[in-house]
């Protein structure tokens, strides 16, 4: 059987396939369970046939008489035919029919428990045809079943393709799920014979020449998937998972876990193996924390002895990674490139992480012969938001392993996001953010040159550093809805030179004349910014060594400026129309890049819509009382010169 594939099971003869199917699947019931083995009807063991003799043609045409006298008019589906001519009926059709009829044990099904009356009642006001025609079918359909548990197989002559094959719709009473259909006769049988490999797959004894033959490609898939052949790998999976290869589907889980960004990896729940508490575990935890909140019974097992040991292993990584400080690792050179990957992840430099790590994909180290990729990634804090599926895919396209030495494929051509992209700037703050969970409905900002994101902590924040956060998650801060009286909070971090704190709000309530002028003091020796949006508002002041140099203020139909402002910054210039900032948001667009090209600026785009930042309680920017210097009201008229430098 070495070398069976998927396509040499789907033969158009039911000779073949049904040959096969018998010493198959006694093959492995003798290697399964050899005393119920002993129990099988004699004949079928020595005969090595599930089936039974040909039917006659007088019983054929009796069938079909019998059809016509309960309204189906037409021949029988061509592959029914065909099998009867082969086989007057089957037994062990999958996993829970026992057997099917022959030509006389076909009946009308008679709809026993008025199934079309309750699919009738459900149809909303537009339902699609195929609802209609199901609805329908529990009243029409032939009966293939005689011996099953609590499982229908119904022909259906309602439903007849282009080819003259009926529907099969198999129901299953104890599913309460609607009925699987297949397009043939044809069809349901391929599947049947599938589905005793993908329900006695998983069982130890369950083995045989296909068993055997599909290992085998598994293997040699897993090294493939390794040299970075991953589409490949992926089909022999799918096709060995089908079924029922429980190795295939662990591999394959893996993979899909980096494509799709989440996913289940079936692994033995035991704090000792590496691969789960280092790889599976912090997924799990992850996909836990977002669909299970505080329900911690599907990550920890169950409270009893045997569990108690990996219980509390388990619920240490639970309880960090839902705080926000787990830190995936790894073994060897790969491991210690995580490590600089985060500490650059960490002050928003995502695309530096990104770079870090795909370079040290080909060092990468399994902790076994099932491992074939670095998936626990995910479940660390700052960077599992850095691999999202597309890096996925190029991670699992690198050879790794030791395979990038022994890769028989052409050397791969960089990733677009390998090579060092062009800075953010400013301007992508007004375009709106495809994940609809994200509203931002006013931001506000400081950049300060050449101080650490710490420094800045230091200077600006009421309190220590907190715990990375992504935007969507700053409502369940203490803090959470920025009002102004209970201090706001901000994410912190660093690029190209500058520091920032990066506060979104959703009800801003900003006033000019108690504006604490933040950046003002966080200038001390160097030079800071700060941007204040909201509809209808564009705020900017520039401060250099403790003094604001000058600043302006866009709200509605007011205009506030002081200072010297550079011509390309003047407000006129920026929001040429006296009603106030453009509504389509452009005056901000076209604001936020002058701001960005006179200063070299940028804040990180990814580490603010989709990773992680440092959290900080900072200072209120509006104060209880009036402290703001007076503005002078805008004189039709703009500044000149360069913006100031930092002073050394």
């Amino acid at each position: 059987m070495a070398g069976v594939t998927m396509a040499d099971m789907k033969i158009f003869e039911w000779g073949p396939l049904l040959k096969r199917w018998s010493e198959e699947w006694l093959e492995a019931q003798a290697a399964e369970d050899p005393e119920e083995f002993e129990e099988l009807d004699e004949d079928m063991v020595r005969d090595r046939w599930l089936g039974f003799a040909p039917v006659d043609p007088g019983r054929l045409t009796a069938l079909e008489e019998r059809l016509q006298e309960w309204g189906t008019a037409g021949p029988l589906p061509p592959s029914l035919r065909s099998f009867l001519q082969v086989s007057d009926g089957w037994r062990h059709a999958g996993g829970f029919v026992y057997l099917l009829a022959g030509a006389d044990g076909i009946s009308r099904y008679g709809d026993p428990h008025d199934l079309a009356g309750l699919y009738g009642r459900n149809l909303d006001a537009d339902p699609t045809e195929a609802e209609v025609r199901q609805a329908g079918m529990w009243g029409r359909a032939l009966q293939l079943s005689l011996d099953s548990d609590m499982t229908d197989v119904l022909l259906d002559p309602g439903d007849v393709g282009a080819d003259g094959e009926w529907a099969v719709y198999v129901y299953h009473g104890w599913s309460g799920e609607r009925p699987t259909r297949y397009e043939s006769f044809r069809a349901f049988m391929e599947a049947m014979y599938q589905e005793i490999y993908r329900l006695g797959g998983g069982h130890e004894g369950f083995e045989n020449g296909v068993t055997r033959a599909l290992d085998a490609k598994v293997e040699e898939a897993r090294i493939a998937c390794l040299r970075g052949e991953l589409d490949e790998a992926l089909a022999v999976f799918r096709e060995a998972g089908d079924l029922g290869r429980p190795r295939a589907e662990l591999l394959s889980a893996q993979l899909r876990a980096l494509l799709e960004g989440s996913g289940w990896v079936p692994v033995d729940p035991r704090m000792d193996d590496p691969m789960y508490a280092g790889e599976v575990l912090p997924l799990k935890v992850r996909d836990h924390l977002r669909h299970y909140g505080r329900d911690d019974s599907f990550v920890l097992g169950p409270a009893s002895d045997d569990w108690a040991a990996d219980r509390e292993r388990a619920k240490v990584v639970l309880e960090r990674i839902r705080a926000r400080t787990y830190e995936y690792a790894a073994p060897g050179p790969f491991g210690h490139a995580v490590k600089e990957a985060r500490e650059l992840a960490r002050w928003g430099d995502t695309d530096g992480a990104w770079r870090v790590l795909v370079a040290a994909v080909p060092r990468w180290e399994p902790y076994g012969a099932d491992h074939v990729a670095p998936f626990g990634l995910l479940g660390d804090p700052l960077l599992g938001p850095v691999i999202t599926p597309e890096r996925g895919r190029r991670l699992l396209t690198t050879p790794r392993a030791g395979q990038a030495k022994t890769a028989s494929a052409p050397a791969l051509a960089p990733a677009h996001d390998a090579v060092v992209a062009a800075p953010d700037g400013l301007g992508w703050l007004t375009q709106r953010n495809p994940r609809a969970e994200l509203r931002r409905d006013a931001y506000r900002f400081v950049l300060v040159e050449g101080i650490s994101p710490e420094e800045l902590a230091e200077r600006f924040g009421t309190g220590p550093l907190g715990p990375p956060a992504g935007e969507t998650e700053l409502g369940g801060f203490p803090f959470g809805w920025q009002r102004e009286e209970r201090g706001p909070t901000a994410r912190v971090g660093a690029l190209n030179g500058w520091s920032f704190g990066f506060d979104s709000n959703r009800w801003p309530g900003f006033d000019a004349a108690r504006l604490t002028h933040p950046g003002t003091e966080l200038s001390r020796g160097t030079r800071a910014l700060t941007v204040w949006w909201a509809p209808g508002l564009f705020h900017f002041a520039c401060a250099e060594d403790g003094e604001q140099r000058y600043a302006f203020t866009v709200h509605e139909t007011e205009r506030h400026r002081t200072g010297a402002i550079p011509a390309a910054l003047a407000p006129d210039h920026l929001f040429p129309d006296p009603v106030g900032p453009a509504v389509d948001r452009s005056d901000e667009t076209g604001a936020l890049d002058e701001i960005a090209k006179a200063f070299g600026v940028s804040l990180p785009r990814f580490a603010l819509d989709h990773g992680r930042l440092p959290t900080l309680p900072t200072r209120p920017w509006i104060s209880s009382q009036v402290t703001a210097p007076d503005y002078r009201p805008t004189e039709r008229r703009t500044g000149s010169g360069p913006p100031p430098s930092r002073r050394s």
